[in-house]
């Protein structure tokens, strides 16, 4: 993952063990207050480092002491002089063993969601499929897919092409979603906005802004690329990137997951056979074609 996002995730991930430290301070002052609660707490202490030292198993009279203490605090009004951390794995350090926790990749995938341009995603539990002429076409090609997001990924490219407003969109959009709830981190984005990037790191003569511009395709752990074909294509800049990013993401084995309107044949034209073998390859693609009307004009007509 790109440093950037995850210091942005740490910022989020930081301030909610801040809150949670300060709120127990204060709570812990507020409790002191009380001269009960202070002497239940003082002992306590002094029996919990008296046992520690002698390394002894916590006695009867240490556990009652602390039930003591926990009670006046509810007299008090008081939930806890210890910090409720928001996640309880990680006591909101973003790591567990030294490895990122659950909550940090889900504040990065927060932030590329955002960054993307695409805040919501959709949920494979929540598909209406009689929205579509082909219900029982579509309902087994969503249930495929969600599959492949509980896959091991040696497929690692999906090609799903389609006319104009078949549910290739709503698709992906589920398949990130669900990725994202099994913490996976994922960067959703549109040809459109790809192919910008790509003549921006072409323009560039800053290296390291070149580099960054292309990284977050090249790097991310699974890109989606929406409608694939409808960039102002030029050939010098789109298809020899499109390339690199398709190629080198196929070496790692990093999925991509692509929509266009372009079936497997306008592929191969529009771009080139590079391209094209790449995306066709059985060996480690799954490409679809999805027959069907135009969801939202149907929508319309009713």
């Amino acid at each position: 993952m790109k440093t950037s996002i995850i210091e942005k995730a740490k910022v989020v991930i930081d301030k909610n063990r801040w809150q949670a430290e300060n709120q127990a301070i204060n709570n812990k002052i507020k409790a002191f207050e009380d001269e009960k609660f202070k002497t239940l707490y003082q002992d306590y202490m002094a029996k919990m480092i008296e046992a520690s030292k002698n390394n002894e198993v916590l006695s009867t009279d240490v556990k009652n002491l602390k039930e003591e203490y926990l009670k006046r605090l509810k007299v008090l009004g008081i939930n806890s002089i210890e910090p409720d951390y928001t996640c309880k794995k990680c006591n909101d350090s973003g790591f567990v063993n030294g490895n990122y926790c659950s909550c940090l990749i889900k504040e990065v995938n927060n932030i590329l969601k955002k960054e993307s341009g695409f805040d919501k995603f959709e949920s494979f539990d929540e598909v209406n499929f009689q929205v579509f002429n082909n219900a029982e076409y579509m309902k087994k090609l969503y249930q495929k897919m969600q599959k492949w997001c509980h896959s091991n990924f040696d497929k690692n490219i999906i090609y799903i092409a389609g006319d104009t407003g078949v549910g290739k969109t709503h698709l992906i959009k589920c398949m990130a979603n669900e990725l994202i709830n099994l913490n996976h981190v994922v960067f959703f984005t549109s040809s459109f906005s790809m192919h910008q990037d790509f003549v921006k790191s072409y323009s560039t003569k800053d290296l390291d802004e070149k580099n960054a511009l292309i990284d977050k395709y090249l790097n991310c752990e699974f890109l989606f690329i929406d409608d694939l074909g409808t960039e102002l294509r030029q050939y010098n800049i789109t298809i020899n990137y499109l390339y690199q990013v398709i190629n080198e993401r196929k070496i790692k084995k990093l999925p991509t997951i692509i929509t266009s309107n372009l079936n497997l044949d306008e592929i191969k034209d529009y771009y080139d056979e590079r391209i094209s073998s790449r995306i066709i390859d059985k060996s480690s693609s799954i490409c679809v074609y999805i027959n069907g009307e135009d969801i939202r004009l149907k929508n319309i007509k009713k």
